[in-house]
């Protein structure tokens, strides 16, 4: 087959011949076409979206329960640890299990006020200067230190 140079060989037909009038029903197929992809495409997104916003909600909906079940565990156990805490129950446990009495007498210590300390001082010189008659000033200096 010998080609004239004259006659050329397209793969296209020219941009005016595929929407020309005597061709509609192509121009029409290849527009319903790209519309239908893009309609499809952009359904494909909404859809995408709308199931990643359902699925972020699902999550917090399970954020938030666990949420609850953690603030309520908390609770209870600060409820646990009161009780554990209480006297009533530190008494008897003392009681019962260790065998322990409650004493009779209590001796408590009370924190010293200025006016008990120059009260102790004046002791204490009278303590150190009965002490020195008795056992001599080194004895008496020891004592006055404690």
């Amino acid at each position: 087959m010998v080609r004239n140079n004259k006659e050329k060989t397209t793969l296209l037909p020219d941009k005016t011949d595929r929407c020309s009038l005597d061709k509609p029903r192509r121009c029409l197929r290849t527009e319903c076409l790209v519309s239908a992809v893009l309609v499809g495409l952009l359904a494909m997104f909404v859809t995408w979206g709308s199931s990643a916003i359902v699925k972020s909600g699902y999550e917090l909906v399970q954020a938030r329960a666990s949420l609850t079940k953690v603030e309520n565990q908390n609770e209870l156990l600060r409820l646990e640890m009161a009780q554990m805490k209480s006297p009533q129950r530190i008494q008897n446990i003392a009681i019962r299990q260790l065998g322990m009495i409650k004493p009779q007498t209590v001796y408590v210590a009370a924190k010293e006020s200025s006016n008990s300390k120059l009260a102790k001082a004046a002791d204490t010189e009278t303590v150190a200067v009965k002490s020195s008659i008795l056992f001599g000033n080194a004895r008496a200096e020891a004592h006055n230190i404690r």
